[in-house]
């Protein structure tokens, strides 16, 4: 396979010269456009015509880079800066940096890592409490793996002992960090919390009371049958619900889990270092090495991730980019990616709020101008499939075809539902202009500006709204938004009514657009209530169909973006688990 060469590797030329040939052939973007303003001596950092501005809300103080705009992360001498810049410039023409390592355990067991998806809280009921299951603090009853099948977390087994009764057995003896011990009754506790308090939770749980016969048992009691009860507490950390009242605001930074990590440094949304708990248990057994320390930072820009990596800064990256993952595959000797399932990128339109997009013609529109091939070869680099709906196509229950671009078709879908063609090329019907904000944060700005150049061709006008992205979240359940390049993100799984129940039936805080349809609210219920296999799919597909033809949000393509990628010093990584840290991964010498 081809691929085109990734764009940091610019080339010489005038100011018309594309700074990546196949990708910028595609998205419509040139080295003009990413001139410097002039006077300024800097290259812009997106088009002229698509220069963001930044939410109020998170206008960054003074010395702070703007979300969305690429930094290069701070490195510890000028010396440092130096030798790393020397060192991607050899790495970059597919030299490895990185010389032979020992089999032998390191001395200091501690994995350091970037990530985009720093916590700002370390509550588990907290919308920005973002990773701390993966990152070792928190841990959920079940787990739900890379391949979406279950594993166990601090339950053992599970079962349904009544058509409406889940019964879970618990570990016997874990603990909170604190020593109170994390029984049935804490658990129960727990998970209270999260329906009382955890915004996303309340439609999940609502329906769900919780209960401990036993210590070592917690009991799940539903309002009908629900064969997906184990799937829908995968997401949830168990945490003294007790301590926190007691500790009240200082919770967000001081929690009480039962994690193998507990944090010794916490700066929200810069920096997380936590250590090995010595009462954790699930230790690894005695004489093996095991993750005693992990040293977490916010890394914004995919390339300054690899130069951390490549320069011995960092041992791993949980949010590879496609241009990132051909480098790093070049080198499989250094380093080891681990590419995630498909997940279907799409575009949410918020149609409780913006009235133009409640015309199902200006969403027809938008859907049919999107030039998916574009975007996979000139985005994912042909990583990447176009999408049929909801879940990715090939799964028993996905939708067979999805949407063919035709730009001319959403021409006339616009010119036949009377929005005219301005002077300036912006539609407008009854003096209101075609034009929509696009929220969008850092992995996805290039698909927003390659968007916002597809949609220009058939008069609709978009100006983009970069933020950070954890204050995505906030925004996304505030409805703060009109379109948005968000990933809550259709992929495999094995609840499925669960998925599809938080993506548009009607009232769900998740239903981010304000979708509904009643017959589509009735097929999730009753997809909701059965338990065989083959009629769960069906049901699904009918679902996915409809919601298909409303253009409750608009379909991409399924993509393997967002891999986890570890240095050779890694070990023990669980390849279902990929993005999950440990306690029985090492690092070598």
């Amino acid at each position: 396979m081809q691929y085109a060469r990734p764009c940091h590797e610019v080339l010489e030329g005038g100011p018309d010269v594309p700074l990546c040939p196949a990708r910028d052939a595609q998205l419509g973007v040139s080295r003009r456009d990413l001139l410097p303003p002039p006077g300024t001596g800097r290259r812009a950092a997106v088009p002229r015509s698509a220069r963001p501005t930044v939410h109020p809300r998170i206008r960054p103080p003074a010395g702070r880079a703007i979300p969305g705009v690429p930094i290069v992360l701070k490195l510890r001498t000028r010396a440092a800066v130096t030798a790393s810049v020397l060192i991607l410039a050899v790495s970059a023409c597919g030299g490895p940096t990185t010389g032979e390592v020992s089999d032998a355990p390191a001395a200091q067991q501690t994995l350091r890592f970037l990530t985009i998806n720093m916590p700002r809280s370390l509550d588990p009921i907290h919308i920005d409490a973002q990773r701390i299951l993966e990152n070792g603090l928190a841990e959920s009853l079940v787990i739900q793996r890379d391949d979406g099948t279950l594993a166990p977390g601090l339950a053992t087994a599970w079962k349904a002992v009544e058509p409406t009764v889940w019964e879970f057995e618990l570990r016997p003896g874990v603990t909170f960090w604190s020593g109170a011990p994390s029984d049935g009754t804490a658990i129960a506790a727990s998970l209270d919390r999260h329906k009382a308090k955890n915004t996303r939770a309340k439609s999940v749980l609502a329906d769900m009371t919780f209960s401990a016969p036993t210590p070592t048992t917690l009991r799940v009691t539903t309002t009908k049958p629900d064969p997906s009860v184990p799937f829908r507490l995968t997401t949830y950390g168990i945490h003294n619900a007790a301590e926190a009242d007691r500790r009240g605001a200082a919770f967000n930074s001081d929690p009480d889990l039962t994690g193998f990590l507990k944090p010794t440094k916490f700066v929200p949304g810069e920096t997380l270092v936590a250590e090995a708990n010595p009462s954790y248990w699930n230790k690894p057994a005695a004489g093996k090495p095991g993750i005693t320390k992990i040293e977490a930072r916010l890394g914004t820009d995919p390339q300054a991730r690899m130069l951390a990596l490549r320069s011995g800064d960092a041992e791993a990256e949980f949010n590879v980019e496609i241009d990132q993952r051909l480098q790093y595959e070049k080198n499989k000797d250094k380093f080891t990616v681990h590419s995630p399932a498909p997940t279907t990128r799409n575009i949410w339109l918020n149609m409780a709020k913006v009235p133009a997009l409640r015309d199902i013609n200006v969403r027809k529109a938008l859907d049919l101008a999107a030039d998916r091939k574009g975007l996979i070869d000139g985005l994912n680099h042909g990583f990447a499939k176009p999408a049929t709906g909801h879940f990715p196509a090939g799964l028993p229950y996905a939708i067979d075809a999805g949407t063919t671009t035709d730009q001319a078709a959403a021409a006339k879908l616009l010119d036949d539902a009377g929005w005219v063609v301005g002077a300036d090329g912006v539609r407008t019907k009854d003096g209101q202009r075609l034009q929509f904000k696009i929220l969008t944060y850092t992995v996805f700005q290039p698909l927003a500006i390659a968007l916002q150049s597809q949609w220009k061709k058939i008069g609709v006008s978009t100006e983009l709204t970069p933020v950070e992205t954890t204050a995505s979240n906030k925004m996304m359940l505030d409805g703060d938004f009109e379109i948005a390049t968000y990933c809550s993100c259709g992929s495999a799984t094995g609840d499925i009514p669960g998925q599809l129940r938080s993506f548009y039936r009607s009232g769900v805080v998740s239903n981010y657009g304000g979708y509904t349809n009643p017959q589509v609210d009735t097929l999730i219920d009753q997809l909701g209530t059965e338990f065989d296999q083959q009629k769960q799919h069906e049901l699904a597909k009918q679902v996915q169909q409809l919601v298909h033809d409303d253009v409750a949000l608009i379909y991409l393509y399924a993509s393997t973006q967002w891999g986890a990628a570890y240095t050779n010093k890694v070990r023990g990584v669980d390849s279902n688990l990929s993005r999950r840290i440990l306690p029985t991964m090492w690092v070598t010498g």
